[in-house]
């Protein structure tokens, strides 16, 4: 090899360019990025497999915003075991275990909970002797979330959730920021309305008075109360039975659990002086409906007086007198063109509202669902709009 040397005999080396130096430094850049790429995505698939994988499954249907994910093979025991107060510690306690703190924003007070007309719910038989349910759900603009999921030793489920919960207001997008789509995983402990494949449903529904239960057992959220039931039970029988194994905190909100199968019995559960009260369909009913009023007959004066105004301004009434003149005379069940005509003539547009009582954000809507309990199906309507944004979903797959 020839090299060149200087007049005092030393090898003349050859200068990088300015354009070589900077060359070698995006080079190094990227193999950096790379790595720690790498490492990370290691780090987090070791933190939680199922999690991770779910987030691949992670997909944006409508505009509303309407998303989907699937989610298998959880276990849900530390979640439980970590007596969470509300969905916020829920969110943070999540982040924390599997992704090791990394997510979007915490969530923030979910008005939904606290708005008149929030939801109507009922249940009914049909003109075959089978069960049907149907719920509305009135709130703020805010995105939706459906997640199926099968934990590790549980049943399957459909579920529905209020992305406000998540820490996902009106306006966001889980699309802004991959931060966000962290934590939409702990959604599924953070439901509000399901079914599980044995035919037992779950609805989750705000209500102007609860009292935390105090005893020695195991604190949970009421959505992680939603949750345990979907996994756990296959009647209303069994869901209470599981309910009463554990103390609910309901110090992030009031609310109340209408609980339904396909064998013929719906219940609703309230708690009243920190004891959990269960009103189950009367004997020889063809109905039960529930609201954001409560049915329990033995509330305090004060209570009482709360919950009459509020019965005002519910669909309660309403939906109790149209299901009550159609099984009347003995009829032994209604159509379910006819109940899901009620589901539908009584949602309402998202449009700006009433400032006094709601502010300017807009307001109707958010979904109604539906669930044929022999058929085992469930059908989604997104902001009313059934046309362009009706789901259906087959439970027995």
């Amino acid at each position: 090899m020839n090299v060149q040397l200087n007049d005092s005999g030393i090898p003349i080396t050859k200068e990088k360019t300015l354009v070589q130096k900077i060359k070698g430094y995006i080079l190094w850049a990227i193999l950096i990025v790379l790595t720690i790429a790498a490492g990370l995505l290691v780090y987090l698939c070791f933190a939680g497999a199922s999690e991770m994988a779910s987030l691949t499954t992670f997909k944006r249907v409508s505009d509303h915003p309407y998303y989907t994910m699937s989610y298998d093979s959880f276990d849900y025991t530390d979640m439980v075991n970590a007596e969470l107060k509300d969905n916020n510690a829920v969110i943070k306690h999540f982040k924390k275990k599997f992704f090791k703190g990394l997510g979007g924003i915490a969530p923030g007070e979910n008005k939904n909970e606290y708005t008149p007309r929030g939801s109507v719910s009922f249940y009914s038989r049909t003109f075959v002797y089978s069960y049907m349910k149907g719920r509305i759900f009135n709130g703020y603009d805010t995105p939706i979330l459906m997640v199926i999921s099968k934990p590790a030793n549980g049943y399957k489920s459909w579920n529905i959730i209020d992305m406000a919960d998540v820490g996902l207001q009106s306006g966001a997008s889980v699309d802004q920021w991959i931060g966000n789509a962290f934590q939409t995983v702990a959604a599924t402990y953070c439901t509000s309305e399901g079914i599980n494949q044995e035919g037992l449903s779950v609805s989750l529904i705000s209500c102007p008075v609860a009292d935390c239960t105090d005893t020695t057992q195991i604190n949970i959220t009421p959505s992680m109360a939603v949750r345990l039931m979907l996994d756990r039970a296959t009647t209303v029988d069994s869901a209470v039975e599981v309910l009463s194994g554990y103390d609910v905190d309901f110090s992030s909100g009031s609310y109340h659990f209408f609980v339904s199968d396909n064998e013929g019995k719906s219940a609703v559960i309230e708690y009243i002086n920190g004891k959990m009260w269960v009103k189950n369909m009367e004997t020889g009913a063809n109905y039960q409906v529930c609201s954001n009023a409560m049915v329990n007959e033995k509330l305090p004066a004060a209570t009482k007086d709360y919950n009459d105004a509020y019965k005002e301004v519910t669909l309660n009434e309403f939906f109790d007198k149209a299901l009550s003149e159609q099984l009347a005379g003995g009829a032994p069940g209604m159509s379910q063109d006819y109940a899901q005509s009620l589901l539908a003539s009584n949602s309402s547009d998202m449009a700006k509202s009433d400032e006094e009582h709601f502010g300017t954000e807009l307001y109707g809507t958010q979904y109604t669902v539906f669930y044929d309990l022999q058929k085992m199906k469930m059908q989604i309507v997104v902001e009313n709009d059934t046309r362009s944004q009706t789901y259906t979903y087959d439970l027995t797959k």
